[in-house]
C-alpha cells in the first residue's frame, strides 16, 4: 500500500466522512479525470462554501478541492485568500497569512524588536472575528513574551505563556 492510501486510511478511521473527501481529491487527480471540462456551477458551489460562515470544515474541504482541481492549489490560494472564512487553524490560507505579516514585520517583534521566538497574534481574536482570520491587517508579530502579555486578560493564558 503506498504512504497516501495509508494516510487516507488512517484518516478515514479517525474522520471516515474527511477520509472520503481526501478519497475523492485522490481519484480526481489521477489522469483519466484530466480532461473534465469546466464547470462553472460546480466551481461557484466550491466557492460559495468556502466563503460561507456557516459551511462546515467538511464542506470547506470539498469546496477547496474542487477549486485546487479546476484552477490549481496556487491560483486557488489567490483567488480565495480575500473572501476565505477559514476554519482550521492548520488551513494553507492561514500558513500564508503568518507568513505575510511576518514579512511586514520584518520579523520582529512589533513591541520589543526581538528577533527569536515570535508568533502571529490575531488583533481582532480568532473565535470573535472568522471574516478576520487571515486579513493581514488583523495580524502583528510578536514574540512569544509579548504575546502572553496580550492575553493576560483572557481565560487560556496559562496556555500562551506554557508556550513561552
Amino acid at each position: 500500500m503506498d504512504k497516501q492510501a495509508l494516510t487516507i486510511l488512517n484518516l478515514y478511521k479517525k474522520d471516515p466522512l474527511m477520509g472520503r473527501i481526501y478519497a475523492g481529491n485522490e481519484i480526481l487527480k489521477r489522469d483519466k479525470f484530466s480532461h473534465v471540462p469546466f464547470n462553472f456551477d460546480i466551481a461557484t458551489d466550491g466557492l460559495a462554501a468556502i466563503m460561507s460562515k456557516s459551511a462546515n470544515k467538511y464542506q470547506k474541504k470539498a469546496g477547496r478541492f474542487i477549486l485546487n482541481f479546476f484552477f490549481g492549489v496556487q491560483e486557488t490560494n489567490n483567488m480565495i485568500e480575500s473572501i476565505a472564512v477559514v476554519v482550521d487553524r492548520n488551513d494553507p490560507l492561514v500558513r500564508r497569512w503568518k507568513h505575510k505579516v511576518l514579512e511586514r514585520d520584518h520579523r520582529a517583534c512589533q513591541n520589543c524588536g526581538e528577533t527569536e521566538k515570535l508568533v502571529v497574534h490575531h488583533v481582532s481574536h480568532w473565535e470573535d472575528d472568522p471574516v478576520n482570520r487571515i486579513n493581514v491587517d488583523n495580524g502583528i508579530t510578536l514574540c512569544s513574551k509579548c504575546h502572553a502579555k496580550e492575553h493576560e486578560a483572557d481565560w487560556y493564558h496559562y496556555l500562551v505563556e506554557s508556550k513561552i
